[in-house]
């Protein structure tokens, strides 16, 4: 099972404190070492001090170790020895008489000390009395809550034992006073840090609910809230890209599905065209026979009405002609057949196919425009198409532009007039097979000339602004 980020923040507060026991372990295990040293140092020093006295006295002349000056002797060496020595007091023991001397310079009291303490007379007899006994040096070491008493005990002769002693305080002292710091600072970081991960804790859930109940509740682009969080911001932005690319795609996919569904209906209408075109042909073909024959054999035994029928039969019959050679056209493929073409010649020779209306359009070739690749039979059929449009729906004394120039590589022709606008409904569907608003058209040019155009792999365009139409045709090279 994965683990949850609480999961994972509280194994990390589990290592902190982990990490905070261990150290509090260590300062304890440091300090109580401490203590011990105290009480090791205090024994060496004592031990030393013992030493001193005893040697001090054994060094004086045997004159001054008589019976007489022993004791006066004892209390002087004492003196001398723990002049300087802090918190120590001592004196000599002699078995056969008690306590013959006692010093305790350092004494931080009122007055001067000089009497052994009673309360620890009966452990001095019992250490010096042990050190007489065995000849070496003997200590006494007892520990209480709140001091320990550490006493040496050295024989001078067969009767004398030197003693020092000294009380260890177990108040807190600065030793114990930064083990309570420095566990006072462990255990404040172990809350900090438990605190500090659940406050994150708290913050990322109500960061992650806010972000979950806004992607709950969104049908399509989420809108997601801000966090404050750099990280989960960034999450969030990287999920509305991706919704906003895939609700493009979805509507992508729609249009693409609409224009499929048209195209297939095109396609079965153009074949149905086709089909009713090519068998009309033949009676088409018989209709204007039997006319040009009626005409032709006898022109003067018809009356004016019979001809002017005749005559208007004949022109209704190329009109269906033609429409008919248009909807073949436009169920075949155009197949271009490119050749490097002089633009400024091809595009006079497109005007003369004008006959006199030529002379309303206005022709204008860049310097760049001089020659490129196209088919020049199909491309004609596309511009004518274009011209023919423009010259039927231009203003009244108006002219027709036609420029061609060359652009990023493109070969740009448009083909701009002045007048009225299409309606909406009829630029929706320009150049789809049968778009127009004229009672009398077909809507079949303009469709033909996205063909020609997009057989050259090419592209066509409608725009219409401040009153004036412009169709923009762009080619490129191949």
């Amino acid at each position: 099972m994965p683990a949850t980020l609480s999961r994972q923040l509280f194994l990390v507060w589990v290592l902190i404190l982990a990490g905070c026991v261990g150290m509090a372990g260590l300062l304890f295990a440091a300090w109580q070492q401490s203590g011990s040293m105290q009480l090791a140092q205090a024994r060496q020093t004592l031990d030393t001090d013992c030493a001193s006295l005893v040697a001090r006295y054994n060094g004086a002349s045997a004159d001054a170790r008589s019976e007489s000056l022993a004791n006066g002797l004892a209390n002087v060496v004492v003196q001398l020895v723990l002049a300087d020595q802090d918190g120590i007091e001592g004196g000599v023991w002699d078995n056969r008489t008690g306590f013959v001397a006692y010093a305790y310079p350092t004494y931080q009291g009122s007055g001067s000390k000089s009497d052994v303490p009673d309360a620890e007379r009966s452990n001095l007899v019992t250490t010096a009395a042990a050190a007489l006994s065995r000849h070496e040096t003997v200590g006494y070491t007892r520990s209480g809550k709140r001091e320990s008493l550490l006493i040496a005990a050295c024989p001078i002769d067969a009767y004398r034992a030197g003693w020092t002693m000294t009380h260890l305080a177990h108040a807190p002292g600065r030793s114990s006073g930064l083990f309570a710091a420095a566990a006072g600072v462990l255990l404040a970081l172990a809350l900090a840090s438990a605190g500090a991960l659940g406050a994150i804790m708290r913050r990322w859930s109500r960061r992650f609910a806010a972000v979950e109940h806004a992607l709950a509740n969104s049908d399509a682009i989420p809108d997601l809230p801000r966090t404050g969080a750099p990280e989960l911001d960034r999450l969030g932005e990287t999920v509305v890209g991706y919704a906003t690319r895939l609700a493009e795609s979805h509507r992508e996919a729609a249009t693409l599905a609409t224009h499929l569904s048209r195209h297939e209906r095109l396609a079965s209408l153009g074949r149905m065209t086709a089909t009713v075109a090519h068998e009309i042909r033949n009676p088409i073909a018989t209709l204007r026979l039997a006319a040009e024959n009626a005409l032709a054999i006898t022109p003067e035994a018809l009356s004016p009405t019979t001809h002017a029928s005749l005559d208007l039969m004949l022109a209704q019959v190329g009109k269906l002609d033609a429409l008919v050679e248009t909807l073949l056209r436009m169920v075949q493929p155009v197949r271009v057949e490119r050749t490097e073409v002089n633009i400024a010649g091809w595009a006079r020779r497109v005007l003369a196919e004008l006959d006199d209306r030529q002379t309303a359009v206005a022709l204008r070739v860049g310097d760049g425009a001089s020659t490129w690749s196209l088919d020049p039979a199909q491309m004609e059929r596309a511009v004518d198409n274009l011209l023919r449009n423009a010259l039927r729906h231009r203003a009244a004394g108006s002219i027709v532009n036609w420029s061609i120039e060359t652009t990023d590589g493109r070969l740009v022709m448009i083909v701009a007039n002045v007048g009225e606008p299409m309606s909406q409904e009829v630029r929706d569907h320009l150049f789809e097979p049968f778009a127009t608003d004229r009672i009398d058209g077909n809507g079949l040019g303009l469709a033909l000339v996205r063909d020609i155009v997009e057989a050259h792999n090419g592209t066509v365009g409608h725009a219409w602004h401040d009153g004036q139409t412009a169709f923009r045709v762009e080619l490129p090279w191949r």
